[in-house]
């Protein structure tokens, strides 16, 4: 049996008020409920353009994110999982980052010492002048890294696709740069502060070994010809003359620095390596005839350098490249060998 209460007509008005205040309530936390939330691109379309700036560096909750590179902007993966380097100039400073590229360029380069066993099983789209855009269209790649003009604007179709211009950074600032666009740029800066370190013990080394006036030269023989190098065409030069500090004799210096390497005649010889007391030679290509004649000529015979066995006999194609990986194992080997030779 229910219970019939009577209210006054003053409690009957206060209940009623009560119910239209909490009904009040409810429709409007329904109405923002259901409201649409402002996208980033509303937002962005609402406020003056030219206050707009693309980022310079990844955010923290994106998945993608603005880079501004020589060939304008790209929006590229904050942590990207599939690498492509469609040239050789750059794997070295992925694996210097921990990063194994998915595909290079040049079958050699998988044999190479110092990257044989880092890229195994990595796959070859081709080599320096040439890619397969099919393979790499079939690798899937989200993130491609190159300074080949002639292929950019093809494989920029295939995936985001970043330019760095050959040259345009030495072998520290690259890496810091590739660094940043592989969201690990904490890990580059770190590299370079461990490795100016590194340099710096194994110049002191060397200064009880080498007196500062002796000279370093940098020697190639190519089938009949003869090449001079200086510090920035790979051959060891960016460790033996910007790392280590040491010196080329100065006709070497006048010749070959400016370009980053110089032609040479076998007469020269004595000329411009008659200053050096340390020579690294390397053979790039020929018959092995040519090199013996030369070798075997009075012109190198009478060389001091040659007299006192202070010649160390490199690899081209291991000391061809300059990245942060080869570098790393070229101080080694290359202050070992002065080491060894005192």
């Amino acid at each position: 049996m229910y219970r019939i209460i009577s209210l006054g007509k003053t409690s009957m008005i206060a209940v009623m008020l009560t119910l239209v205040l909490l009904l009040s309530a409810c429709g409007q936390a329904a109405n923002q409920g259901n409201a649409p939330a402002s996208t980033s691109a509303e937002v962005a379309k609402s406020t003056n353009n030219d206050s707009i700036v693309a980022s310079s560096e990844p955010a923290a909750d994106a998945e993608y994110w603005t880079y501004e590179s020589d060939k304008g902007t790209v929006q590229i993966p904050r942590n990207p999982q599939r690498v492509v380097i469609p040239v050789q100039d750059f794997i070295g400073d992925l694996l210097t980052l921990g990063v194994t590229p998915i595909a290079v360029a040049g079958n050699d380069i998988l044999n190479h010492p110092y990257f044989k066993e880092a890229l195994t099983g990595v796959e070859v789209v081709g080599d320096d002048m040439t890619v397969s855009l099919e393979k790499i269209t079939s690798l899937e790649p989200d993130l491609i890294i190159t300074y080949q003009e002639d292929t950019y604007e093809q494989i920029s179709k295939i995936a985001p696709t970043v330019f760095i211009p050959w040259g345009k950074y030495d072998y520290k600032e690259r890496l810091i740069e590739i660094g940043k666009i592989l969201n690990k740029e904490q890990q580059a800066v770190k590299w370079v502060a461990d490795f100016n370190q590194k340099l710096e013990a194994k110049k002191a080394e060397l200064a009880d070994l080498i007196a500062a006036d002796k000279k370093v030269a940098i020697f190639e023989i190519a089938g009949k010809e003869l090449y001079l190098y200086g510090s920035s065409y790979g051959r060891g030069g960016e460790i033996i003359y910007n790392g280590l500090g040491l010196h080329a004799p100065d006709l070497v210096q006048e010749a070959a620095f400016k370009e980053g390497w110089a032609s040479l005649s076998l007469e020269a010889l004595p000329e411009y390596l008659g200053e050096a007391d340390y020579i690294f030679q390397g053979f790039s290509r020929g018959v092995e005839q040519d090199k013996l004649d030369i070798l075997d000529s009075v012109f190198w015979q009478s060389l001091p350098a040659v007299k006192a066995g202070h010649v160390f006999t490199y690899d081209l194609k291991t000391y061809y490249l300059s990245d942060a990986y080869a570098l790393d194992k070229q101080l080694d080997e290359i202050v070992t060998l002065l080491k060894s030779l005192q």
